[in-house]
């Protein structure tokens, strides 16, 4: 495992909790956002979903682009979790956004929310795939690999929370 030796004796100790607190402080001020902001249980278990989710595409991403490709796992690759996040907030924001403008209005159904969450989502997708391929061809092997590793964790991420959403927004 060459990966978590790179982690554990290349980066320093100010790294590490550098990477851990930006993560976490991403996560929970979010978390603390949507249920402030929300105060619906139900948005705030399908985000921390989606933010675990995402994490664990993140390094299942690393992983197979580390075995598969071997492409060499570098320091660059710490913004791999700190663009998915800000991608997936964005997503996340757009639903709870349009929750809190539409839970207080006469005639609310779940179901236009989550209408309006998928139109969003497929407008998201297309944005984040043309963005990825623009710059794709211009830069690094590296840089490609981040690329494609936040924006297919992200959009993973948003789709199940929009699947799911079925289940749990009723």
């Amino acid at each position: 495992m060459n990966i978590i030796n790179n982690i554990l004796y290349g980066w320093s100790t100010y790294e590490k909790l550098q990477q851990t607190g930006l993560i976490l402080g991403i996560f929970l001020i979010s978390l603390l956002a949507i249920y402030y902001i929300s105060k619906n249980k139900n948005l705030l278990i399908l985000s921390t979903i989606a933010f675990l989710l995402a994490s664990l595409l993140n390094i299942l991403g690393i992983l197979l682009v580390n075995i598969l490709f071997r492409i060499e796992i570098t320091e660059v690759f710490r913004l791999v979790p700190t663009l998915t996040s800000i991608l997936l907030v964005s997503n996340i924001g757009i639903l709870i956004g349009f929750y809190v403008h539409k839970r207080g209005k006469k005639g609310f159904d779940i179901s236009a929310i989550r209408l309006e969450y998928f139109s969003d989502t497929v407008k998201q997708t297309i944005f984040q795939l043309l963005l990825a391929s623009s710059v794709f061809l211009f830069v690094s092997v590296q840089t490609q690999a981040i690329l494609v590793i936040s924006v297919l964790s992200c959009l993973g991420a948003v789709w199940f929370i929009y699947w799911i959403s079925k289940y749990l927004l009723k």
